[in-house]
């Protein structure tokens, strides 16, 4: 094979590599070979200047540790790090040949291992670190065919650096958007047009395992309601045709509890951006309608200074129903509630008992605690 036609075949390899990490020691490996060199490594400078070789080849694990943990201050090629980003510098860039000889890196690291000389290629550099190539010499000088070689390469390095931090970043950014989603209160599916879910967050995923409101069927959304489900149907195809407009669904489980769904299209600005990293074209949100009973009553109480009475004549408004129905839970009189009920409206400002069935519900956490 012509060495013009190994390059364009490393080029693809480089270009996997960057997709798959486990590839590029392979990779490395063709790198050196092609280039006629020993050895040689990726190397990275964490943003904190901690050195790490992400990949190495051609050289003794023994020696890859005793340069991470000792050697690696002592390596002139280190002055790489404040060259022109995809310039190839060698030794002689900056020592002198016989000064580098005398040098304790030269005579306990580099000598041993019979290496005279490396082509070294800052490959990155960010906030986030530094990426350098370095591809090691035996017997010799860097010749002609390493520069030929590395230097038809660097480009495709450099993207090749790039891609992967994107990627990175990327899986980063959706590790933290799952955290979130999985955080919620609410159910969130994400869904495509043909309504299979594609994300579905801690939430969603109990509902979808009791398969009572919903349920995966070959990993498409069913609703326990033929009208609601025919209703999502129509929505998500209107919603993969560009229709912005959201859907809201009525749920009822076995047990006479009751759901409340709503679709929300993501077709448009960052909603689209979003929609997009998970193939989805619209997100349903469900909710079961019931109000937080533990968490809010700690806050009201605090914050608008209800006895302890008061406070459990407040939640059995909310829970139980009318002044009646609360008397006779609790085995008071009427007039008994009536009386904590004057009090509780004045101190919190309110009139009705369906004001008290809102307030409970804005103080109900969004998240889960």
């Amino acid at each position: 094979m012509e060495l013009n036609d190994e390059l364009l075949s490393l080029v693809g390899n480089i270009y996997d590599a960057a997709l798959d990490d486990s590839r590029w020691t392979m990779t490395l490996a063709s790198i050196v070979d092609l280039a006629g060199g020993q050895g040689g490594g990726l190397v990275r400078i964490g943003a904190r200047g901690e050195a790490v070789i992400s990949h190495a080849v051609g050289v003794d694990l023994a020696y890859v540790r005793s340069y991470i943990e000792t050697y690696e201050p002592f390596d002139p090629s280190r002055a790489v790090l404040h060259a022109p980003v995809g310039q190839i510098q060698t030794i002689g860039d900056w020592i002198d040949v016989d000064e580098f000889r005398k040098t304790m890196f030269y005579n306990d690291w580099t000598r041993p291992q019979g290496l005279e000389d490396a082509a070294n290629i800052l490959l990155d550099k960010s906030s986030d670190g530094i990426s350098r190539l370095s591809i090691m010499k035996a017997g010799g000088p860097v010749d002609r065919k390493m520069y030929r070689v590395i230097s038809h390469l660097t480009p495709h390095m450099q993207r090749a650096m790039h891609i992967r931090q994107k990627l990175q970043q990327q899986n980063a950014l959706e590790a933290t958007s799952a955290r979130t989603l999985d955080a919620l209160r609410a159910a969130i599916l994400l869904l495509d047009a043909n309504g299979h879910i594609t994300h579905s967050n801690a939430s969603a995923q109990e509902i979808l395992d009791e398969a009572d409101v919903l349920r995966s069927v070959h990993g498409r959304l069913v609703t326990s309601d033929l009208n609601a489900d025919r209703m999502l149907r129509q929505a998500l195809a209107g919603t993969a045709l560009g229709d912005r407009a959201g859907l809201s669904l009525h749920l009822a489980a076995r047990d006479g509890s009751h759901y409340v769904g709503h679709l929300v299209a993501l077709t448009a600005g960052r909603r689209k951006t979003f929609g997009a990293g998970y193939e989805a074209c619209a997100v349903l949100f469900v909710s079961k309608a019931a109000i937080d009973t533990i968490v809010a009553p700690d806050l009201i109480r605090k914050l608008f200074k209800l006895t302890p009475a008061e406070l459990r004549v407040f939640l059995s408004i909310v829970e139980v129903g009318g002044v009646p129905d609360v008397a006779k839970s609790m085995g008071v009189a009427e007039t008994t509630i009536k009386t904590h009920l004057a009090r509780i409206f004045t101190k919190t400002g309110t009139k009705r008992q369906a004001d008290l069935v809102r307030l409970v519900a804005a103080f109900t956490p969004p998240i889960k605690i």
